[in-house]
């Protein structure tokens, strides 16, 4: 067995010997200690860099809060001592971190005007070098770039590798003045042209102000920009000369939009610049970007297809514009069905062949997936008497057509509801995977009562203020005799048998009082003589919740209810 000893706890030192202790420790020589001259090279080097570019462990800090940080650290570390500061210099990983601090800070937000800081990054360009720079690599800068700072940078465009800026008028001279350079490491260039005086067009003359659109010059980077991948412009163009030029045959990702007036390319000459880039993954051609031809006509056919574009790498295809114009793309655009599609048509009128082509065009989209593991799972349908738009709920497949004025009126038989009967016939793949419906109509056209008899797997109906979503309990006879046949249209609903439902979503609690609850607990007391009776309920979220008549029908119908935002 253990044996218990006795022990004395240690006695504490005295006070006289503690302080000889401290006065020996301080007063030990320099020499006994160990010099930061001892650490090689590569391990100071991997201090600066852990020290200077590691970002702390927190869940959030303010970027310019940690860009001063880091600037203050780089800084500290190269005054040290003459050691240090000969290491630090020969690291340009320190100094390239500074300098993109530097060019990504506004023009307001820096410490020092630009006139006061431009050795200074002309300094920080020398210490950097040769590694590659990214202007504006988190994000634009709304602010027009300051022409000097233009300039500056592009001294350096043979080490700039992503540029991404804002320019008004001055920029924009100073940069067309600079790309006569090659290019070596340029992969994305992102240029926002922003008038600093904008002209709105004349009530009088409409053409009056709609001056040219502003065009880079003629052969940019020498012609030579082998690792050009990504080209975005909003409110200017390359040159034609440049548009069909090897220079951007190498292209993946393809962005013009917010251009108008002349120079616009039309969708003739779009097809013939897109069909030199058949490495393209993204296009998107919005608001304005493509033009219509002088003398296109209203009500017709796109026309008999004379060039076409095959980019059969196309991941994502954004176009918008005049229907005329979408259309005519379309038409001769060859692309995968599996390419996430979103289109947005203006000016649509009654019996014109390009919606028919806009139409067939997304209504492919949808079912060439249907069948696979990026079918739609969600269909979104809206409308107004104005505005039509399907989607996924995703910008993956969204269609939105916007009508002319004259179809914007109330009609016996509105345009949007003649466009949407087209789609749904066009879709009956799509109609029979989709697991969420979610409508926001006027009203239910017949024409989507018949494609919902196909829709065998839909789980969850969310119902947006639509009137007869819901059926009427005047028309109710809830008798077994209707049991028998429940596999027909239903005389309680406007609604097809839906196998697969269990799930109703509602937007607001109106559904639950007056009439509106009289059709909703007809509804369910429906599916539940079905035996398809529906398990959950979906409501807004409310501070008085919902009344204590309508919570006793669905305990007794074993409805669940659930408060959603």
């Amino acid at each position: 067995m253990p044996v218990a000893v006795h022990a004395r706890p240690p006695r504490p030192l005295p006070a006289s010997l503690k302080r000889k202790l401290i006065s020996q420790a301080t007063c030990e020589p320099a020499s006994t200690r160990a010099s930061i001259t001892q650490l090689p090279t590569t391990a100071l080097t991997s201090i600066f860099l852990s020290a200077a570019l590691e970002n702390p462990c927190r869940t959030y800090i303010d970027p310019t809060l940690l860009s001063k940080q880091s600037k203050t650290t780089i800084l500290s570390l190269s005054h040290v001592d003459p050691l240090w500061r000969a290491i630090s210099l020969n690291i340009p990983e320190l100094w390239l971190h500074l300098l993109i601090s530097e060019l990504d800070a506004d023009v307001n937000e820096a410490e020092y005007p630009l006139y006061r800081r431009k050795e200074w990054l002309r300094e920080l360009f020398r210490r950097s070098d040769p590694l590659s720079i990214d202007v504006g690599g988190s994000g634009y800068n709304y602010l027009p770039r300051d022409p000097e700072l233009v300039g500056l940078e592009l001294e350096n465009l043979h080490r700039i590798r992503t540029y991404r800026v804002s320019l008004d008028e001055r920029g924009w001279e100073t940069l067309s003045s600079c790309l006569d350079e090659s290019a070596e490491v340029l992969e994305s260039v992102s240029l926002a042209f922003k008038p600093s005086v904008f002209k709105a067009p004349s009530r009088f003359d409409p053409g009056e102000s709609l001056a040219p659109v502003p065009q880079l010059p003629k052969s940019i980077f020498h012609g030579f920009a082998p690792r050009l991948s990504k080209l975005s412009l909003r409110g200017c163009l390359p040159s034609s000369g440049d548009f069909s030029s090897p220079l951007l045959s190498n292209l993946k990702s393809l962005t013009v939009s917010q251009v108008s007036g002349p120079g616009v390319p039309t969708a003739d000459r779009w097809i013939s610049y897109l069909s030199t880039m058949p490495r393209l993954e993204h296009l998107a051609l919005e608001d304005g970007a493509v033009a219509l031809r002088r003398k296109q006509k209203r009500n017709s056919n796109p026309g008999p297809v004379t060039s076409a574009a095959s980019l059969q790498s196309l991941c994502t295809l954004t176009l918008e514009g005049r229907v005329e114009a979408v259309g005519s793309i379309l038409a001769r655009l060859a692309f995968p069905d599996q390419c996430a599609l979103s289109i947005k048509c203006c000016d649509v009128e009654e019996g014109e062949g390009a919606v028919d082509v806009v139409l067939r065009t997304f209504s492919r989209g949808f079912e060439g997936v249907a069948t696979g593991e990026d079918a739609v799972r969600l269909l979104s349908l809206k409308a107004d008497h104005g505005i039509m738009q399907v989607s996924d709920g995703t910008r993956n497949r969204r269609l939105e057509v916007l009508m002319t004025n004259s179809h914007a009126e109330p009609q016996s038989i509105p345009l949007w509801q003649t466009l949407l009967s087209r789609l749904l016939v066009s879709i009956p793949l799509t109609i029979a995977s989709f697991t969420t419906l979610e409508v926001l109509l006027p009203f239910i056209p017949q024409a989507l009562t018949k494609s919902l008899a196909g829709a065998c797997q839909l789980e969850r109906l969310k119902e947006q203020h639509t009137v007869g979503m819901s059926p009427s309990l005047s028309n109710s006879n809830h008798d077994s005799s209707f049991i028998t046949k429940s596999d027909s249209l239903s005389a309680l609903s406007p609604l097809p048998i839906l196998p697969a439902l269990h799930t109703l979503h509602f937007s607001s609690l109106d559904a639950f009082a007056g009439v509106k609850w009289d059709a909703v607990r007809g509804f369910l007391k429906w599916r539940a003589l079905g035996w398809r009776a529906i398990r959950l309920v979906q409501a807004p979220m409310s501070g008085y919740g919902l009344l204590r008549d309508v919570e006793e029908t669905f305990e007794a119908l074993n409805v669940s209810i659930i408060y959603v935002h």
